[in-house]
């Protein structure tokens, strides 16, 4: 599972690149390091996240555990397969950094068949928990209160991004996105996703006073949350930034 969330990474990290991602992928499965021009490339793509401490004593890299956060959240949205009734028009990437203060997540369905098709976007907001049991609604309630107070200038910044990536009808829903959020419209929703330890994940519920955080959004299938439990999240990243920087 490391490997799979560490190669996603690093292909889209290297982006349009001819020579980093085969570099990386070559010197990572034979297990060796790269030398000269090569590793100078690859690290230039690789080091802004996921570079290691030089000291141990040094301070955990804070962002690690988040970014791999945003990437489970990702390839778990790519998976979900169309269907008949929802398309999905745009998915945004994640981040090439771990300190932006935009949005995290953007998807853009198209809804309701053949017959009456229409867009609906949804913004989302991930987080990472890797304390102990039972503390996890703080960390749903402050992504809740994070897009309440920023949303509008979350979609501002995603706008800007997406438009250039999409055309036509979407392209046009997507110049809106701004006005739709600000005002409550169905069209639009929210989401919170947190990355957590197994033995934090919630063993009832953990989002049924979501809609008190986001008044704005009242109609039905506007708010929806995700619980992505792995048995020690926080070793876990740790092991995909270890893979990562294999050859490194």
């Amino acid at each position: 599972m490391a490997w799979i969330v560490a190669e996603a990474i690093m292909r889209q990290r290297c982006g349009p690149s001819p020579t980093a991602f085969p570099a990386w992928e070559r010197a990572t499965l034979a297990g060796r390091k790269l030398q000269g021009v090569e590793r100078e490339i690859v690290l230039a793509f690789a080091e802004p996240v996921f570079k290691p401490r030089e000291k141990a004593e040094a301070e955990e890299h804070h962002g690690v555990p988040g970014y791999v956060g945003e990437w489970l959240w990702y390839l778990l949205a790519l998976e979900q397969p169309d269907l008949p009734s929802r398309v999905r028009e745009y998915l945004a990437e994640p981040s090439l950094t771990v300190t932006d203060s935009g949005g995290d997540g953007l998807v853009i369905h198209r809804v309701g068949g053949a017959g009456t098709p229409a867009l609906m976007f949804r913004l989302w907001e991930m987080k990472k928990y890797t304390g102990g049991r039972d503390q996890i609604s703080g960390t749903i309630k402050g992504a809740w209160d994070q897009l309440a107070s920023s949303g509008t200038r979350y979609l501002a910044a995603q706008m800007a991004w997406a438009y250039k990536h999409v055309a036509g009808d979407v392209g046009a829903f997507v110049s809106l996105l701004p006005d739709l959020w600000a005002a409550g419209d169905p069209r639009g929703g929210a989401g919170v996703s947190v990355a957590t330890n197994s033995s934090a994940a919630p063993q009832r519920r953990a989002f049924s006073k979501s809609h008190e955080r986001i008044p704005r959004l009242k109609h039905d299938g506007q708010l929806q949350g995700l619980i992505i439990s792995v048995d020690d999240f926080a070793s876990f990243a740790a092991q995909v930034q270890e893979t990562v920087w294999t050859a490194l």
